[in-house]
């Protein structure tokens, strides 16, 4: 089975997704693919420190028996960190979809982790709601 896990606020606390969301507040006017926000929050995730991992989940995944993806909202900019973040878990992954928030319109095989009830619909054989703690 094909478990597709999101990132932030599963495997890493969602810290720079809440921070992303306060500084909406600021564009009542709504927001473009080219807005200065998106510049402004992958500025603040590359130059902050890596997020701590949820290595419990991390390790479950790893001893499963089951083809795990990424699957994350983050944009294509973001690979790289998103990489460096996982460390030497990156290993357990058998693929990587970074969606540049567009998940919400995707289906999967296998089944989802997200925090998000939003996206629980979106894997073929059910879904897991979690939250980092």
């Amino acid at each position: 089975m094909l478990i597709n896990v999101d990132c932030d606020g599963v495997l890493v606390p969602n810290w720079y997704e809440e921070l992303f969301m306060k500084k909406l507040q600021e564009f009542p006017q709504g927001i473009s693919k080219g807005s200065p926000i998106f510049d402004w929050y992958f500025s603040v995730i590359h130059e902050h420190p890596l997020l701590p991992l949820n290595v419990p989940l991390l390790r479950a995944l790893a001893n499963s028996g089951h083809s795990i993806r990424l699957w994350t909202n983050r944009n294509d900019e973001l690979v790289k960190r998103t990489l460096q973040n996982l460390g030497p878990w990156v290993s357990i992954f058998d693929s990587f979809h970074f969606l540049n928030g567009d998940k919400i319109r995707s289906r999967v095989d296998g089944i989802v982790i997200d925090n998000s009830i939003n996206y629980l619909k979106c894997g073929e054989l059910g879904a897991i709601h979690y939250q980092w703690r």
